[in-house]
């Protein structure tokens, strides 16, 4: 209300409740996402490759995107609103470009055999965690430690690769 420089009352007037106010925040922000997502994953054909890319994306959506990737992040951390059904499924299917990704690359080769869905659920936890270190914790780790963002980055990327990637 603050932002749109508009009362409460008038925000409520296009959304009945806070809870539908957030699901459409998430929503949003779940749409640029998948947008991006998709952008990406066209420029590569192996689907280690595109899965690399979602993770940058994921990232770069995280820091040009904050209160978006806040919300969608709050919700799947279990939030504590009432979730509409038609939202839990599109929220709960937030990782599926990844999960088709690492499906293909199971297919070309490029990708260890695996469970492709609890490996993106794993995967979308992990770049969460590892945003999560960086937005609240990434100065002082800078500070204290000498341990840049960056360098946070690439060995979260180097792990994810050193764990699903085949010698090709």
């Amino acid at each position: 209300a603050k932002l749109t420089k508009f009362s409460k009352a008038t925000v409520y007037s296009y959304f009945p409740s806070k809870d539908e106010l957030f699901f459409t925040i998430c929503q949003r922000g779940n749409e640029i996402l998948q947008q991006k997502l998709n952008e990406v994953t066209e420029n590569h054909v192996l689907g280690v490759d595109k899965v690399r890319a979602i993770g940058f994306a994921f990232f770069d959506f995280a820091n040009n995107y904050p209160h978006y990737y806040r919300f969608i992040s709050y919700f799947v951390s279990g939030s504590d609103f009432a979730i509409p059904e038609e939202m839990e499924s599109k929220m709960l299917h937030l990782d599926k470009t990844l999960t088709k990704c690492i499906e293909l690359g199971i297919q070309d080769g490029s990708i260890k055999p695996v469970n492709a869905l609890l490996v993106s659920k794993c995967l979308w936890a992990m770049a969460t965690g590892t945003l999560q270190l960086i937005f609240q914790k990434g100065e002082l780790l800078e500070k204290h430690l000498s341990i840049d963002k960056q360098s946070i980055f690439q060995t979260f990327f180097q792990l994810l690769e050193a764990s699903l990637a085949t010698e090709l």
